[in-house]
Formats: structure tokens, C-alpha cells, sequence
């Protein structure tokens, strides 16, 4: 249980406490966390920040829950969701809409019990099914990815229509926390917007399996204490300042960075370029997950790195097949197969056993030619069978997700 002792909680996180009440839920563990971690994002709104000298980096992330249908993954967000609105502490937005009607929505000025008026443009927006959260409009994802950029718009940002006139959002600052398939991933995510910036600025958390079978016969032994969780954002949506970093925080950072900038990148999305600042966002929500001190110590970056760099391999894994290459899926489901596998090899003849519904002899000859052009496969034969190896340095690029891929 959370418990408050003077300014600080009991030694344990709320991120910890959440992923511990939900430990008999079949929803993966990850699911937990990172819903839980945009919950904060949503309470803390622009309330904090980082000094990064040419701008003030906000704690506000933008995350997306995939797999497979069926994993449970509406739970945690609506948990997010409970616990948030339980709070009352910011606007979420839920259900289908078209961009324009989210703007005017989270623009409008909100009466809140015991807040007064709020006039500033903060809103969680949440959805079970981001296919189906915004109305088909090939601008929406760039607008989302415009605003994303909270400091980048202070005091205001406009929308001008030649429909609907302008709308002004005051101090915007948004949180967005949704799920999907991969399938349905495609669909509501364009190749423009994943080389375009919006992938860079959202957390793909990609799972495979549930956490736990769980038929739910009998009751969990523990479960969520709602008012306890919601009762530490209302006490996290108090705090107001500038976040430190502590001296080893920062060195662990500094190392962390300058490897990160000099080692090279198969990355077309630009989440690489992005993600020092994004880790940072991520220190500042789990220092804020143990105590409403502004100081990132050195647990906190080292968490961030950790959890930050397990999510760059889904996002690599979601986003293979986006490119312009007429032959993007099927090589996709060549790398992804070979990825999968113990050896990381397979027959010519396993391949078109299994995919004889995608492609054919001829379209996979082509894929396999791409790939050992590109050095990334080796091909020999084994008695009458011609197998397909990856090499090691292409294995090396995903050796930090093998677990999202199995």
C-alpha cells in the first residue's frame, strides 16, 4: 500500500505497487507499467520539467500498447483511465472522434470541483483500439506529433480552418496511451507518420504472451486499491518546479548518451535521435513514481535506460515492412521469421510451406537476393536444401529484444 510519510511515500513505487496488485491479471507486466506510467504523464501535465538550457523538457509521453488481439491489453488502460479520472485532476478524452473535435474538446476551458476554471489545453487521450480512436484523416497523426512538442508551444498553439475558424489551445500538453494489433497498427499508422516523427515520439511497448494464465474462477488475492493509487496523482498533480539530476545520475546519462550518439542506427523512424530526450522524460515520471522530490537520481536514469531500450525492439519489430519497397512485407516476414528462430535459420522449403499464402517462389527469390545484397543473410545448401542464415551483425541489431520477438 501506498502510504505517505511527510513529503515522501513508503519505500515503494506507485509504478511498483501498481504492477504488484495487478500480478494474477493475465495483462503482460509491461502493459501494467507503462499504462501506469502515462497516468502520471497525464497527472503531472506541464506542472514540471527538466531545464535541457534551450528548452524545458515536459514529462508528457505518448505510448502504445501492441500484440496480438486477445491480450489483454484494454485492462491496463482502463485502469490508467480509472485511475485518472478518480483523481479529476486533468481532462481525458475517450471514444471515436475526428482530430478537429479532439482540439476543440481539449480546448474548451473546464470547470473542476475545488480547481476553479482550468483554461490550459491538458488532456489524456485514451483509447482501447487506436485504429478507431481518431477519424480517418491523413493530418491527424502530424497534428499529434506537432503537439507532442509541448515546449515548442507556449503560451499557445493555433488551428486555423477555413471550415471552423480558429481554435487556440492555451499551454497545451497532451498524454496519449492506446493499444493495438499489428494488423491494425498498419492501418492506423501511415509510412509518412512513421518516418515522419510520430513513431519517434511514441513508446511502443510490443508483448507476445500473457503474463500469467488466469481463468478468474476464483477472486485475485490482491487487487488495485483505487483510492489509494488515485489519491497519490491527486497528490502528485500539487507539485510544481524544476527537476535536478543528481551527480551520478547525471554520469550515468552522459556515458549512456555519448554511446548512443556515436554508434550507428538502422533506424528510418528517427526514435534513436529521439530517445535521449525520452529517457529523460521517463527518469522524471519513475523519480516521480517514488516521491514528489524533484531530483532523478542515478536508480531512476538506469531504470529509464532499461525500460526505454526494451521498447526500441518493438518498435523496430512493428514499424519492418513500412518502407517503399514494393517487397517491404514479405521481406518483413522473411526477418521476422529468421529472427524468431533458435539458429536463426531456415529452408527455402520451410518458407514457402508457411507462407505460401504471402508470397511465391519467385517473390521470395527476389526478397533473398535484397537481403544477401544488403549482407544480411548468409545462403548455403544442406544436402537438397538451400538454407537462409542471418548473419551475426544483424543479429547483433535486435539481441536486446530477442524476448519480444520469441
Amino acid at each position: 500500500m501506498v502510504v505517505k510519510i511527510g513529503r515522501r511515500w513508503k519505500n515503494i513505487s506507485w509504478l511498483n505497487e501498481i504492477t504488484s496488485s495487478t500480478a494474477e491479471a493475465e495483462s503482460p507486466e509491461r502493459y501494467q507499467y507503462w499504462s501506469a506510467m502515462a497516468a502520471i504523464s497525464a497527472t503531472i501535465k506541464k506542472n514540471v520539467y527538466l531545464d535541457r538550457h534551450y528548452y524545458k523538457l515536459y514529462p508528457n509521453i505518448y505510448v502504445l500498447l501492441v500484440g496480438k488481439s486477445g491480450l489483454r491489453k484494454g485492462n491496463p488502460i482502463l485502469l490508467a483511465k480509472s485511475l485518472v479520472e478518480k483523481a479529476n485532476v486533468t481532462r481525458t478524452v475517450v471514444g471515436r472522434g475526428s482530430i478537429q473535435a479532439v482540439i476543440k474538446e481539449i480546448g474548451k476551458a473546464q470547470s473542476v470541483e475545488g480547481k476553479g476554471v482550468i483554461k490550459d489545453a491538458s488532456a489524456f487521450l485514451v483509447s482501447g483500439e487506436f485504429d478507431s480512436f481518431l477519424v480517418k484523416d491523413p493530418d491527424a497523426l502530424t497534428i499529434l506529433t506537432n503537439l507532442y512538442d509541448t515546449n515548442a508551444h507556449e503560451p499557445e498553439w493555433k488551428n486555423v480552418l477555413k471550415s471552423t475558424g480558429v481554435d487556440v489551445l492555451k499551454n497545451p500538453c497532451l498524454t496519449l496511451l492506446g493499444g493495438t494489433n499489428e494488423e491494425h497498427f498498419k492501418s492506423a499508422v501511415a509510412e509518412k507518420d512513421v518516418q515522419g516523427g510520430f513513431i519517434a515520439r511514441t513508446i511502443i511497448v510490443l508483448e507476445r504472451d500473457r503474463r500469467v494464465i488466469n481463468d478468474l474462477m476464483d477472486a485475485p488475492k490482491i487487487k488495485p486499491n483505487i483510492d489509494s493509487l488515485s489519491g497519490y496523482l491527486k497528490e502528485l498533480a500539487k507539485v510544481r518546479g524544476v527537476f535536478e539530476m543528481s551527480p551520478d545520475g547525471k554520469e550515468l546519462y552522459r556515458a549512456w548518451y555519448d554511446k548512443l550518439c556515436t554508434d550507428k542506427h538502422d533506424d528510418v523512424t528517427g526514435t534513436m535521435e529521439r530517445l535521449g530526450d525520452t529517457v529523460l522524460k521517463v527518469a522524471m515520471l519513475i523519480s516521480l513514481s517514488h516521491t514528489t522530490e524533484l531530483v532523478i537520481c542515478l536508480q531512476c536514469v538506469g531504470e529509464a535506460i532499461q525500460k526505454c531500450q526494451e521498447c526500441v525492439g518493438g518498435m523496430k519489430l512493428v514499424t519492418m515492412g513500412s518502407g517503399k519497397s514494393p517487397l517491404a512485407h514479405e521481406t518483413a516476414l522473411v526477418l521476422k521469421d529468421l529472427l524468431k528462430r533458435p539458429e536463426h535459420k531456415v529452408s527455402r522449403k520451410q518458407l514457402l510451406a508457411k507462407y505460401w499464402g504471402e508470397f511465391d517462389s519467385i517473390v521470395l527469390d527476389r526478397v533473398v537476393e535484397t537481403l544477401d545484397s544488403a549482407g544480411a543473410i548468409t545462403i548455403y545448401r544442406s544436402g537438397k536444401e538451400t538454407i537462409y542464415q542471418l548473419k551475426g551483425e544483424a543479429i547483433t541489431t535486435y539481441a536486446n529484444f530477442q524476448k519480444d520477438i520469441n
